[in-house]
């Protein structure tokens, strides 16, 4: 006989299931039966939960109380971002959860209502690796993690008559956020003259060997502290290394009215920072077109570089690039960053933000789409795109000696993987690694990016 109660429900999915299963099945549906048995059954049972059915990809899952179903959900994810955690087919397994308290129907063994089908589909929107939780739920489950939800606004969902409110979980420890807030505050801006009579901005925070960031797309030494993508592997080689930044020229806090930019004059601007921090010889952090400036620089003056750290960077702009449709969406990008650089929300700043950080929560996304606005004019960023999308660094990458961490997100969409394989098919002595992310820079909400952070520390530790 049927009967309705109030219940907490988590929804469990494998992220690429059906593509994976093309891979092969047998060991898929093995290691799924082991991460089931040994993994989310124990803790399921831990917070007092059942589970109540196993869906090949994934699993329905009955908690007693909305705290419960949380901590089970924080649990079983946490154990995810591992570094090696050994759900691997080859590619590493990533869940999304969907949590929410609401009335079921139990029969048998089984529910059926609203409570499952939101949670369902809260499940189905959640990022990989994420946790994505109905208000109702969050309130329910008490003040012990408030600090750690983040809003991610109203979402309406194709069979729920009214939009559900929601929260993700932010996996960012409370320690590393009070470093990084003490970094933003305590670091000391400087400036220095290039040849050509253009001020720079630089900063210097840390201890230890140091590590110089080259200059990529757009920054700002103060706001890229809250970047979604930036701060967190600044904060992390800041707390073991002496960090190096700068603005490069025509954003930041560095001089806006260039007459020249180019491609050359970033590499020069690279050497004189490390003229300015006084330092002889130390490893570079790339990200995005830093990783050609960095490239270019180490191919100049090997004697100054001990190693490069490349985060989605590309060797090939759009425009030099053999597709047509690459050269089309250059010069159509490039006309609306000149043209709606400045609109108000929703403006081109949040579709890159977007694009640049989709694993990031939508508040952290409109925040740097604000903060964007504030690094460069509209007209400085048609000039800087045009720089970008002609970089063609292929001649020189063979001159380039020096070891090399290529690290790009295998589904990367700012720029594609293969950027990343073809920058280290041509460096003579590159490692690539790519990862499980859809994420240009790479959030520390990301489940991968406690793989990447070990990656990259270990590397940097190793050549500084």
């Amino acid at each position: 006989m049927s009967q309705r109660r109030l219940a907490a429900i988590m929804s469990l999915d494998v992220v690429g299931f059906s593509r994976m299963m093309q891979g092969g099945s047998k060991l898929l549906l093995k290691t799924l039966n082991a991460l089931y048995r040994d993994l989310v059954t124990p803790i399921v049972e831990q917070k007092s939960g059942r589970v109540v059915k196993l869906l090949g990809d994934g699993a329905l899952i009955e908690f007693p109380s909305a705290g419960n179903a949380l901590e089970a959900a924080i649990a079983i994810q946490t154990k995810f971002r591992e570094p090696d955690h050994p759900y691997l087919v080859p590619e590493r397994i990533q869940l999304r959860a969907g949590l929410h308290v609401g009335d079921v129907t139990v029969d048998g063994g089984d529910i059926f209502g609203d409570g499952v089908n939101i949670a369902a589909r809260l499940q189905s929107a959640a990022e990989p690796g994420g946790i994505l939780a109905s208000k109702v739920l969050c309130d329910l489950a008490g003040a012990d993690y408030a600090k750690r939800l983040r809003r991610e606004g109203l979402h309406t969902f194709k069979g729920i008559e009214q939009p559900i409110e929601v929260l993700s979980f932010n996996f960012t420890d409370e320690h590393v956020s009070k470093s990084r807030a003490n970094f933003a505050k305590t670091q000391e801006i400087r400036y220095c003259k290039t040849d050509d009579n253009i001020s720079l901005a630089w900063s210097s925070v840390g201890d230890g060997p140091p590590v110089v960031k080259a200059p990529s797309w757009i920054g700002h030494l103060e706001l890229d502290w809250r970047n979604p993508g930036k701060a967190p592997i600044y904060t992390s080689i800041a707390q073991r290394h002496r960090l190096v930044r700068f603005d490069a020229r025509l954003n930041g806090l560095s001089d806006w009215d260039a007459e020249t930019c180019t491609f050359e004059r970033f590499v020069d601007d690279l050497e004189t920072v490390f003229d300015a921090a006084d330092i002889r010889r130390a490893p570079i952090l790339a990200i995005s077109q830093g990783s050609a400036v960095a490239a270019a620089f180490a191919a100049r003056r090997p004697d100054r570089v001990s190693a490069i750290v490349m985060i989605g960077g590309f060797p090939v702009g759009r425009a030099k690039r053999t597709s047509q449709k690459d050269v089309e969406r250059a010069n159509a990008i490039k006309q609306m960053m000149t043209a709606g650089w400045d609109d108000d929300y929703p403006s081109l700043r949040d579709l890159m933000a977007q694009i640049i950080v989709p694993g990031a929560s939508q508040e952290e996304r409109r925040q740097y789409a604000e903060d964007m606005r504030k690094m460069i004019s509209p007209e400085n960023m048609g000039r800087y795109r045009g720089v970008i999308d002609n970089i063609d660094i292929s001649p020189i990458l063979s001159k380039v000696e020096v070891p090399c961490l290529v690290c790009h997100g295998n589904s990367d969409r700012m720029q594609p993987v293969e950027q990343g394989r073809l920058f280290a098919k041509g460096l003579p002595n590159a490692k690539f690694i790519a990862y499980e992310s859809s994420n240009h820079t790479i959030p520390d909400n990301d489940p991968e990016w406690p793989r990447f952070e070990r990656d990259a520390l270990a590397f940097l530790a190793e050549h500084s």
